[in-house]
C-alpha cells in the first residue's frame, strides 16, 4: 500500500469493501464469455470462437470477435469507474482479472506484424475525459500479449450519439458512416494482423467500421478485442 492509498483506499466497484477495486468477493460475480458462447462480429449471432461466419465475410469485415466478460454487475462498474468516474488506476487490475492467456489470443494473428490499436476517440472526448479508456486498458493487454500498442492507426473524425440508442441495424450503420480515418503520418500496412481493441462491444457498428478501414489501407487481418459484451 502506497502514500495515495492511505488518503485515497481502494473502494471495490461492487460492494464498497476497502481494499481493491474489485474485491475477491464481487469477482466471482463475473462471468467470462466462454468459447460457445462467442458472437460473429458481422451478424451478432453465435459463432464458434467468435470467428466470422463464412456467409458474413466481405473483403473489409472483422475476422472475428473475442469478449471476454459479460457487461453486467461489477463488470459494468469497472468500466463506468474508468469511463465516467476518471479512475484509471483501476485498469491494470481489471486487466488482471482475464482467464484467456496471452497464448490463446496471440496464436489468432502470429506474434509477427502484430499490434494492437485501441479504438479512438474523438478529440473534443479526448480532451474533455483526458484520457482515451480503450488505450488505458488497451496498453495492459498489449504488454500481457507483449506486442506493441499503436494508438496512432486511426483517427475518429466524427462526433457520434451513442450507439446504445440506437436500436434499429440501419440506424447503427449509418451513425457510424465516415467516423474513422487512418492517419496521415502512418502506413496500417505495414502491420499484417491487428488486434482492434475497445472497452465494451455493444451493437457491433462501431468495430465493423474501424475494422473496414483498416482493412482497405493495407490491414490484412482485423481480430476485434473487448473486455465485456
Amino acid at each position: 500500500m502506497n502514500f495515495l492509498d492511505l488518503i485515497f483506499p481502494k473502494r471495490c466497484v461492487g460492494c464498497g469493501k476497502i481494499g481493491k477495486y474489485i474485491c475477491n468477493s464481487c469477482r466471482k460475480l463475473i462471468i467470462p464469455v466462454a468459447p460457445n458462447e462467442c458472437v460473429c462480429p458481422v451478424c451478432e449471432r453465435r459463432a464458434l470462437a467468435g470467428i466470422t461466419h463464412p456467409r458474413c465475410r466481405a473483403p473489409y469485415t472483422p475476422d472475428g470477435l473475442t469478449s471476454f466478460f459479460y457487461y453486467n454487475n461489477v463488470v459494468r462498474e469497472a468500466v463506468r469507474t474508468i469511463k465516467y468516474r476518471f479512475v484509471r488506476d483501476i485498469a491494470q487490475e481489471f486487466v488482471g482479472l482475464i482467464p484467456f492467456s496471452a497464448y490463446e489470443i496471440r496464436s489468432l494473428v502470429g506474434a509477427s506484424n502484430t499490434a494492437l490499436a485501441p479504438m479512438p476517440l474523438h478529440i473534443s472526448r479526448l480532451r474533455y475525459r483526458g484520457f482515451n479508456q480503450a488505450e488505458t486498458l488497451g496498453d495492459f493487454i498489449a504488454k500481457r500479449l507483449r506486442i506493441p500498442i499503436k494508438t496512432d492507426l486511426l483517427l475518429r473524425t466524427k462526433i457520434t450519439t451513442s450507439q446504445v440508442e440506437k436500436r434499429d441495424r440501419k440506424e447503427r450503420l449509418e451513425n457510424m458512416n465516415s467516423v474513422f480515418a487512418i492517419s496521415p503520418n502512418l502506413v496500417a500496412s505495414q502491420y499484417k494482423n491487428i488486434l482492434l481493441f475497445d472497452d465494451v462491444y455493444t451493437t457491433g457498428a462501431t468495430m465493423r467500421a474501424a475494422a473496414g478501414v483498416l482493412k482497405r489501407h493495407g490491414v490484412q487481418f482485423v481480430w476485434g478485442v473487448t473486455m465485456a459484451r
